[in-house]
C-alpha cells in the first residue's frame, strides 16, 4: 500500500473522528443552566435561523465564485461541492484552520479540482473574511461613544490589524507569500495562472462584506428574541460587534471555532446595551443556534447530494 493510498483511507476517518470529539467537548462545555424559566420569542428566533442558513450557503458559493475567477475549470455550485463545503465548515469545530482548509482541499481535488487553486482560494478565503469583518466592526464601532469602556490600546490593535490585513490582501503581496508558502512546503515554484487577481480579490471582499452583514442581522434577532425592548437603532451595534467577534475568534486558531474568544467579545460588547444576564444568554444562544445551523446546512447539503445521486 502506498503512502497515497493510506492517506486516501486514514485523512476522512481522522478528519470525522476529531470532529465528533471536539463537537462534543464543545456541546458539554456549555453552561444550559441559563435557559431555565427564560422565555423566547420564537418567531425571532426562527428569522435569526433563516439568516443564518443563508449565511452558509452563501459562503459555499463565495468559495465557487473565488475557484472560478482562479481559472478552475468547469466549476460550479454543484451538490457534490456544497456537500463538500459543508462538511469542511464543519472542521472549524476542530482547532486551528487546518482541518478546514485540507478538508476542502482533500474533498474537492477527488472531483478534477485543481489542488493548487483550492489552496490559493481557501487562503484567499481566511485572509477575506479577517480583513472584511474588521473593516465592518471598525466602521460601525470605532465612532461610538459608548466603546470608550474599551482601551485605547485596544483600538489601536484593531486599527493595526485591519492594515494589515489589507496590505496582504494586495495582488503583489498576498502572490508573493503564497507562491513562498508553497515553495516551502512543496520545494517548487508555483505557477503564475494560480496568482490571485484583483478582481477576484474585490469581488470576494464585496461578497463577503455582504455575509458579514446578513450574519450581523442573525445575531440581532437572536437578542431581540430574548430582549425585546432591543430597539433596531441598535442594529449597527449588534453587528459591529458580531463581526468583531468573528474576525477575533477567526485570529485564535488555538480554540475550536473560536470557543470562549468570541463568546467574550459578544458578552462584553452586549452588555453595553443589554444587561449582563440578557447578554450571557443571548452569546450562548448564538452559540447553540450556530451549532443548528451547521448541523441543518450539512444534513440539507447531504439530502440535496443524494437527490441529485439517486
Amino acid at each position: 500500500m502506498t503512502i497515497r493510498s493510506l492517506f486516501t483511507k486514514v485523512f476522512p476517518a481522522i478528519f470525522y473522528g476529531l470532529l465528533f470529539v471536539f463537537l462534543f467537548i464543545y456541546l458539554k462545555s456549555i453552561d444550559y443552566s441559563v435557559f431555565k424559566e427564560v422565555e423566547f420569542n420564537w418567531w425571532y428566533l426562527l428569522v435569526s435561523f433563516a439568516f443564518g442558513i443563508f449565511f452558509r450557503y452563501w459562503s459555499a458559493y463565495i468559495w465557487v465564485v473565488l475557484l472560478k475567477n482562479l481559472g478552475a475549470k468547469d466549476v460550479r455550485l454543484s451538490t457534490d461541492l456544497l456537500y463538500i463545503y459543508a462538511k469542511s465548515w464543519l472542521g472549524r469545530y476542530i482547532p486551528g484552520t487546518a482541518p478546514w482548509i485540507l478538508g476542502k482541499i482533500y474533498f474537492a481535488s477527488k472531483y478534477g479540482i485543481s489542488k493548487n487553486k483550492l489552496a490559493v482560494s481557501s487562503l484567499l478565503e481566511g485572509a477575506l473574511q479577517i480583513a472584511v469583518l474588521l473593516a465592518i466592526s471598525l466602521l460601525l464601532l470605532i465612532t461610538d461613544k459608548r466603546l470608550d469602556v474599551i482601551g485605547p490600546e485596544f483600538k489601536f490593535l484593531m486599527i493595526a490589524g485591519l492594515i494589515g490585513c489589507f496590505v496582504s490582501l494586495l495582488p503583489p503581496v498576498f502572490n508573493f507569500f503564497v507562491a513562498l508558502a508553497y515553495r516551502m512546503f512543496k520545494k517548487k515554484t508555483l505557477q503564475l495562472e494560480h496568482y490571485a487577481s484583483t478582481r477576484t480579490i474585490t469581488t470576494g471582499a464585496s461578497m463577503y462584506a455582504f455575509g458579514a452583514l446578513v450574519n450581523g442581522i442573525s445575531l440581532f434577532f437572536i437578542a431581540k428574541a430574548m430582549y425585546p425592548d432591543l430597539g433596531y437603532e441598535q442594529l449597527s451595534f449588534v453587528i459591529g460587534a458580531g463581526t468583531l467577534a468573528s474576525a477575533v475568534s477567526m485570529l485564535a486558531v488555538f480554540a475550536p471555532s473560536g470557543l470562549g474568544v468570541r463568546e467574550g467579545i459578544q458578552l462584553a460588547l452586549l452588555s453595553i446595551i443589554m444587561p449582563t444576564e440578557i447578554a450571557l444568554l443571548v452569546t450562548i444562544s448564538t452559540r447553540l443556534l450556530g451549532i443548528v445551523c451547521d448541523g441543518c446546512f450539512y444534513t440539507g447539503s447531504l439530502l440535496l447530494k443524494k437527490r441529485t445521486d439517486t
